[in-house]
This record gives structure tokens, sequence and C-alpha cells, in this order.
């Protein structure tokens, strides 16, 4: 089987840890940032980057310490998966990506409520 070059970069740039969780998502913010964004958890650091192509990612847009983080809702419906979370008094909802259930699981045991 083939290495996955996106996730061996993302582990050399220190993005991701030994559970793989990185995802592509839409994502909107109460704080008025919204957009699709490449989405790394590495611990308890969930990294927001701008997609600069199918797989490069561009800058950094936020990361969110998700033991600050109240995770509100997810749902791993597979034709419409979501996870929605608070931080910094913001809610950040995310839609349309894939292993919904695997990045729910990791993002809302990481998040400190």
């Amino acid at each position: 089987m083939a290495e996955n070059q996106f996730l061996k970069n993302a582990h050399l740039r220190g993005l991701i840890d030994e559970r793989e969780i990185a995802f592509l998502a839409d994502i909107t913010c109460t704080n008025g940032n919204s957009g699709r964004a490449f989405c790394f958890l590495n611990g308890s650091v969930l990294s927001l980057y701008a997609c600069a192509g199918i797989s490069d990612t561009g800058d950094l847009i936020e990361a969110i310490d998700l033991k600050d983080a109240k995770f509100l809702k997810g749902s791993s419906f597979v034709l419409h998966p979501t996870m929605k979370l608070q931080y910094n008094g913001n809610t950040y909802s995310m839609q349309g990506f894939t292993q919904a259930k695997k990045m729910i699981d990791a993002v809302k045991s990481a998040c400190g409520e």
C-alpha cells in the first residue's frame, strides 16, 4: 500500500500525533470567518489552515486549544456530518468532513467540557 504523503507531511510539521486526525471541513465561526479549511489535531490543539489546493495547506487561520473549548454537539450522519464547539466566546460549526465518527470522537475527547 502506498504511503499517505499528506499525513506524512503533517507528522513532519508537528500538526498531528499518532491518531492521525486530519480532515477538510466547511467551517463557519461567529467571529465572521468562514470557508473550507484543513483541520489538524495534535494532542488537544486543533489547528485550522487555509486551503491552498487539493492537498496543500495555506496560512494558519487559528489554533484552538480544545482543553479550553466546550463541545456543543456533533452528528456523524453520513450525508451531513456536523460538529459544533465553543472557544473564547466564539462558536465554530464544521460540516462536510469524512470519517465523521472518528473525527468527532477525537475532538470531543480533547475538549475540556
